[in-house]
């Protein structure tokens, strides 16, 4: 009999199922409502469907360029001037990807060599470990202190501990990955926080991934600060979007990366090697709403405004039930602590009953770290879903 071996390459072994998989499965499984995933349940924007639709029957249909269309590419040379006050070249410094994923695939490798130290703010990501581990490069991760430790208290929310932060730093790193607003806890990253990580940047002449994909979603007084926008880094940064998250539609997969030429080259020699483009009446169709300057604006706001109400929704909810939830100052995800409500239970055993008791299903927090505190009574919510979804998530909570 033939004996069967597990062939995967080593800097994947280490790379396990998804928990996105898991707990989707076991959400079907108890038809429960599904909070844990970032995927909105409500369609976005029709008028960009009808644009993409009118594209697929009209335009070329073949190979796009693999820097993207330049249609797409002038608007968000726009896009970004507008809402940063940076002018990237579409022709040399803006690159269409195939989703942010693709685009920080693509950076990742574009500029890491084996045994190169890599900076990640934990919880992070899983894509971020994976394109890291299949570079060769390694992990240095940096902790976001959970609000319930001393830390966390005395920053009043998800807070970095300077100390570690610049002993990492002192044993040198070509990369660090930047997260705002951040996800999985929602933090917004302040100034002062954004200049103590560019000085420290600067000083290793590292490149910076600064990951904005929920650039448009900030809440109440806090403000989404671009790392493109600090003068003394400007350089040294990569700034990656997504069209999916920007316009409600995950099936898009369709995002951008702007960097310096010197990057950008870089950059588009690996996005070549991997994808090599993205479909051009996606491309086209985006461009086409983006060109409505004053619809593109408005859109942004209501979008806002709609997913601020989500927000302070669910967290009312959450509270309710016995929750303590966490400042979620952008992005659409919630954090809360069930210490009160299941003691030291660990969150992915948590997550999976409360699937199992309440039909109601969250991503563990622990998942998102290489390798997370012992302690760690942390789920994550996504808020970005119907009313009425929010509303029957309400009642399996409260009433149930």
């Amino acid at each position: 009999m033939m004996q069967t071996t597990n062939r995967i390459a080593k800097r994947w072994s280490a790379t396990q199922k998804s928990i996105f998989s898991e707990m989707t499965a076991l959400s079907k499984l108890y038809n429960a409502v599904n909070l844990g995933q970032g995927f909105p349940d409500f369609y976005g924007p029709t008028r960009l469907l009808d644009s993409i639709a009118k594209q697929v029957l009209s335009c070329h249909n073949q190979y796009s360029p693999s820097q993207g269309e330049e249609a797409l590419r002038r608007e968000v040379s726009y896009y970004v001037e507008s809402t940063t006050g940076v002018i990237y070249d579409p022709e040399s410094e803006i690159t269409i990807t195939t989703g942010a994923s693709e685009a920080l695939y693509s950076a990742i490798n574009a500029f890491i060599n084996p045994g190169d130290r890599v900076i990640v703010f934990e919880p992070a990501f899983d894509l971020y470990y994976q394109a890291i581990a299949n570079a060769g490069g390694e992990v240095v991760p940096i902790r976001l202190h959970s609000p319930d430790t001393p830390i966390g208290v005395r920053g009043g929310g998800w807070t970095i501990d300077w100390s570690e932060f610049d002993a990492a730093a002192a044993g040198g790193f070509s990369l660090l990955i930047f997260n705002s607003p951040h996800n999985p806890t929602g933090k917004v990253f302040s100034e002062d926080e954004i200049d103590r990580i560019s000085s420290k940047v600067l000083k290793n002449n590292a490149i910076v991934l600064s990951d904005e994909v929920y650039e448009n979603l900030t809440y109440a007084s806090h403000k989404h600060i671009s790392l493109c926008t600090i003068p003394k880094i400007q350089h040294l940064v990569a700034r990656i979007s997504s069209a999916a998250k920007t316009f409600g539609f995950t099936g898009l997969k369709t995002g951008w990366i702007c960097a310096p030429a010197n990057l950008t080259n870089a950059i588009r020699i690996v996005h070549q090697a991997t994808v090599f483009c993205t479909s051009p009446f996606t491309q086209l169709g985006l461009a086409d709403v983006m060109s409505d300057k004053k619809w593109f604006e408005n859109y942004l706001s209501e979008q806002k405004k709609s997913y601020e109400i989500k927000r302070n929704y669910l967290k009312s909810v959450l509270e309710r039930a016995g929750y303590h939830t966490s400042s979620c100052e952008g992005t659409f995800f919630l954090t809360a602590n069930f210490e009160g409500l299941a003691g030291d239970m660990s969150d992915v055993l948590y997550a999976r009953q409360l699937v199992e008791t309440h039909r109601v299903t969250t991503i563990p927090v622990s998942v998102f770290y290489k390798q997370p505190p012992k302690s760690l009574p942390w789920v994550r919510f996504a808020f970005c879903k119907k009313d009425e979804t929010l509303h029957t998530v309400a009642d399996l909570l409260l009433n149930s």
